[in-house]
């Protein structure tokens, strides 16, 4: 009965695809169709909530003995109720925008629905090869809801990551919308008005993820560059440099707003691979949807491909499949103005999940690599590009030199080197845009994003050295064979040339460091690279912290400035090398042969700290001259919670290392052991077994914690049994809130076992040993102070947005 809730939806969303005018013409009937595209979801919710196992999905998930939280949690436990989510989120922010965005010619605006409405329908048919609703005909019962996810911070978590995830595909949907059709008047607010609300949205979802894992997990932190965390970073990154490109120096061409928007839409689908491709990022630990099987191939597409044959097969090979075609809609953006339309190639995974539907889920089994090359031209094969450009000998092209192909000719190489597509296809998205440049040195852009990803790739260890300087040579030919002239009677140091720099800084910074982010964690799919991801990420910081310093402290002359930054940077580098663990915690532990954790913390605390004052005059200052209704103090308030959260960063994470043994203590009964100025009392053992809201029994330590003579606090670390499950106990920790940072009590799970024999055997007092694991983590609450004041200033700004961007009205209404 509640398989037709699907069936209704996919037929709304058919109504919806054909008719997206409906949403001005005939708004009733419209919000109709868009309240049904959520009823799979809400009929699934209801089918956990009253435990109904009939269904073999809520059997297997779900469990009467949930609390009612629980029970709603777990429809997004396994593949199907994620996807039926998702699409209730797609049909609301499809409902929210579906207005005409800003000077929106009325075609632009029907495809872009259109194409929202496309992705909504494609999810609602991968449900279907999944078939939520199936009948549980054999009586089967299942592990129940993952421990991990019985907790409240899951019950809202999810769904935001999601949320955040449809407004990113919506600006990929205004990208194809006005590249289709060539529609870029005030391109600026149509992405802003977007970008803002899913900033906001992706920075709550991500926070209280760090939240939940601060909480939960044993291992007392909040961001460990876990492949699912940094998955969801890179879309998040992608829209913070989509809010910056309106304040880089100069026009932003159409194909920067455009590419952005089509690239934040790639990654938040790439994220959603990370997560929901179950053994290609075997690093992990956040992929609650694994694969049971080996993953033998060591690149990221050669491990997605192997699941092309499985039940998961459909949606993961539609994901990759619209990545593919959003990319070579961007080669062939970048080729010159299109003149015919691309955008029914997207029909393309629809028509594959209903095949999948209709006869085998197994449809893309036999799909060759070449099918997925495919996707890429195709954009371009429908649309072959003209080149009608005049040779001029001033300028410096790539079309023409030497007379190779080389739009070609560099994948090609990229290829014969790594045998690698996903390295490959990276390659030509960076070079198509230098390729097309009618002088590819003033493209330098992207010169310096494919530099950086060849860099990255050497870094990451994704490839070789030799194939990274190949690669290199690629993008800095322009520069190589033909020099520019520089006009020496100018001053290089001008307060405007320092201020335009200012104002580059955070979209090319942002741009590097997306990519940088992005190839190490394609290089992370056995193992995380948490040391790479925060020393070569480590200058992006500084420098990000200097530029805000610059910017303002404008009105001081351009000397001093660059001194002060200058002898910043200087300081940063000579306290790296000379006095590395004067930080304390754990700056002395080894990152590498020669570097240590005090040295990431030393390039990066300096800056930080220079930056804070100036940028907190700054809001200040625009608050009393402009008051609350100007975009630049809430822009700023963002700034500062940043850096507020990076300066946390440092203590609470680069400064810690959790795989050090130290950190473990054992206590004694009833006698005091000192760590680190504070002194620690085993009092008790709790065992509970009744009146704990989930799993089947509780086991605490009960530590009495001092400060010196004076006992300031007692915490209650433990372990919650599950009963039945595969997996070990669910760590309780417990915290002590000091006013430097908190102190993080864990229950060591290794001695679970032998403790409750001894306590089944002797009793509860006859525990007179246990082990504890604490971290003293000085600057937490600047962390959470940090991203809380990050989001009261994108609320700020999505609250200005939304007054100054009304929806137009249509002339019916």
């Amino acid at each position: 009965m509640w398989g037709w809730t699907l069936v209704l939806a996919v037929l709304a969303c058919i109504v919806l695809m054909l008719c997206p005018k409906w949403r001005v013409e005939r708004p009733v009937v419209s919000v109709l169709l868009h309240l049904i595209l959520a009823a799979p979801f809400v009929a699934l919710a209801s089918r956990f909530i009253t435990n109904d196992t009939t269904i073999l999905h809520v059997a297997m998930n779900g469990g009467e003995d949930l609390p009612l939280k629980y029970r709603f949690a777990a429809t997004w436990a396994a593949r199907e109720g994620p996807l039926l989510m998702w699409a209730a989120w797609m049909g609301l922010v499809a409902w929210w925008f579906g207005r005409p965005l800003a000077s929106e010619l009325d075609k632009t605006h029907q495809l872009r629905l259109r194409l929202m409405h496309g992705f909504t329908l494609l999810l609602l048919l991968i449900s279907m090869t999944l078939d939520p609703f199936a009948k549980n005909q054999y009586g089967f019962t299942g592990p129940g809801l993952n421990e991990l996810l019985q907790t409240d911070l899951m019950v809202i978590h999810p769904p935001l990551i999601f949320l955040a995830y449809s407004l990113c595909i919506a600006l990929a949907a205004t990208s194809l919308a006005i590249l289709q059709y060539g529609d870029d008047t005030e391109i600026d607010k149509r992405m802003l008005h977007q970008t803002r609300p899913g900033l906001l949205i992706a920075t709550l979802g991500i926070g209280l993820g760090g939240l939940w894992a601060y909480t939960v997990l044993d291992w007392g932190g909040y961001w460990a560059w876990d492949p699912v965390e940094t998955g969801s970073f890179l879309p998040w990154l992608a829209l913070v440099l989509m809010g910056h490109l309106r304040t880089r120096p100069g026009k932003t061409s159409t194909l920067m707003w455009t590419g952005l928007g089509l690239a934040t839409g790639a990654l938040a689908l790439f994220a959603t691979l990370v997560t929901r491709a179950g053994g290609v990022w075997a690093a992990s630990v956040h992929t609650f949807v694994v694969s049971a099987e080996g993953t033998p191939p060591t690149d990221v597409f050669g491990r997605m491909m192997i699941l092309k044959d499985r039940v998961e097969g459909v949606e993961i090979v539609s994901y990759v499949l619209l990545i593919l075609l959003l990319s070579g809609v961007f080669i062939r953006a970048a080729q010159g103005t299109t003149t015919r339309p691309f955008s029914n190639l997207f029909l393309i995974p629809i028509l594959g999940a209903v095949i999948s539907i209709l006869f085998d889920y197994r449809t893309y089994e036999h799909a060759p690599s070449l099918f997925f090359v495919a996707m890429v031209f195709a954009p371009t094969a429908v649309d072959w590009p003209k080149n009608k450009a005049k040779k001029n000998d001033a300028l410096w092209s790539y079309k023409g030199f030497l007379g190779a192909p080389w739009l070609v000719l560099v994948p090609i190489v990229a290829y014969l080197l790594t045998q690698d597509l996903l390295f490959v296809l990276l390659n030509a998205l960076m070079f198509v845009a230098l390729y097309a440049a009618p002088d590819a040195r003033k493209a330098w852009g992207w010169g310096a994003a494919g530099t950086m990803m060849s860099l990255a790739s050497a870094w990451s260890g994704l490839v070789e050295l030799h194939t990274a300087a190949v690669m290199v040579g690629f993008y800095i030919l322009p520069w190589l064979v033909m020099t520019e002239e520089v006009d020496s009677t100018q001053p290089w140091l001008t307060r405007k040339r320092l201020m335009r720099t200012t104002l580059w800084a955070p979209v090319v910074l942002t741009s590097l460091y997306i990519i940088l982010t992005l190839m190490i964690l394609v290089s992370s799919i056995d193992a995380v690279q948490f040391n790479a991801h925060e020393l070569y990420g480590a200058p992006f910081v500084m420098a990000m912290a200097l530029a805000m310093f610059a910017y303002t402290s404008r009105k001081q002359s351009p000397q001093q400035i660059v001194y002060v930054v200058f002898m910043v940077a200087l300081a940063s580098v000579v306290l790296a090398i000379f006095v590395p663990s004067a930080l304390g915690g754990d700056a002395s532990e080894p990152i590498s042969e020669i570097l240590t954790r005090g040295t990431i913390a030393w390039l990066v605390l300096p800056s930080i700290l220079v930056a804070l004052i100036p940028v907190g005059a700054e809001i200040v200052g625009r608050v009393r001259s402009s008051g609350f209704s100007k975009v630049a103090p809430a822009a700023h308030l963002v700034h500062f919670g940043l850096l507020l959260l990076l300066v946390g960063h440092v203590f609470t994470t680069v400064l810690v290392d959790r795989g050090d043994a130290t950190h473990r203590i054992t206590l004694v009964r009833d006698e005091m052991v000192e760590v680190d100025g504070y002194g620690y009392v085993f009092e008790d053992i709790v065992l509970e077994s009744e009146d704990i809201e989930v799993g089947d029994g509780y086991v605490g330590a009960i530590i009495g914690v001092y400060d010196g003579e004076q006992k300031i606090g007692v915490v209650e670390p433990g372990l919650i049994r599950f009963d039945g499950s595969p997996n070990p106990p669910r760590s309780e920790v417990d915290t002590l809130v000091r006013y430097h940072g908190d102190i993080v009590f864990i229950f060591d799970g290794s001695q679970t076992t032998g403790l409750m024999q001894q306590v089944s055997a002797d009793g509860v007092d006859s525990v007179q040993r246990m082990r504890v694991i604490i971290y003293d983590l000085p600057g937490s609450h600047l962390v959470w102070f940090g991203w809380g004041l990050m989001m009261l200033g994108m609320a700020w700004l999505t609250v200005l947005d939304a007054k100054k961007t009304p929806h137009p009205r249509s002339e019916e209404e």
